[in-house]
């Protein structure tokens, strides 16, 4: 039997679970932690998931891993791949990033033309914009949902319901897919990942990641 996947979720996120309980078969094994942090800032906060990484796997208390999957997307906007990168070579396990679950499976769908829906407030957003050009792809379309606040955790506020508007304002600009970013806003409602054009999400894609390294396993 394979060790199961470590999911990190930023600590007040309950969407991640709920998403993979419905996303994941029961042969991909995995336990879930929690990102914490003291930071009141959301930027701060969501750059520190990341940066102190290995002393957020410490709460595993040396339980056998075969990978982490880290499920927080606008860490890795705040941080660029570079950062990434470096981050993940300082792990001995594989590191699943949300962001980098999405990048391979828009390569997988061949898009390279993109419409951005989050719910990040205006600098969250911005920088996830950018990191999708600085990886080669063009954004055609883009919109940030209202969470009224500039606290992340607001996200966690929303059905769901709040994209369909614009995910049908999407449609008009043609892109080759259409992205769902954030892995705490509920997606499954509206994902169509074999739909013209695909609509993927970074919970849907992150699984997808986990379900492939199980299967390598």
């Amino acid at each position: 039997m394979n060790a199961p996947i470590a999911v990190l979720t930023p600590m007040a996120n309950p969407t991640v679970e709920r998403e993979f309980r419905a996303l994941l078969p029961p042969q991909c094994d995995y336990v879930v932690g929690r990102l914490v942090s003291q930071h009141k800032d959301s930027e701060a906060r969501l750059r520190a998931y990341a940066e102190e990484l290995p002393h957020m796997l410490e709460q595993f208390g040396g339980l056998a891993l075969s990978g982490v999957a880290f499920a927080c997307t606008a860490s890795s906007y705040l941080l660029g791949r570079a950062r990434e990168d470096a981050i993940a070579r300082e792990l001995d396990l594989p590191l699943l990033w949300a962001a980098g679950a999405v990048r391979e499976t828009l390569e997988g769908l061949s898009a390279r033309k993109i419409a951005v829906i989050s719910p990040y407030p205006e600098s969250i957003h911005a920088a996830g914009l950018e990191y999708w050009r600085d990886s080669g792809i063009k954004v055609a379309f883009e919109a940030r949902l209202e969470i009224g606040s500039d606290d992340t955790r607001a996200i966690y506020n929303l059905d769901g319901s709040e994209s369909k508007g614009a995910i049908s304002k999407a449609r008009e600009c043609q892109p080759d897919a259409i992205l769902l970013s954030g892995t705490g806003m509920p997606t499954l409602a509206n994902i169509d990942p074999s739909g013209a054009p695909p609509i993927i999400s970074s919970n849907l894609c992150l699984a997808g990641a986990m379900l492939g390294l199980t299967e390598q396993g």
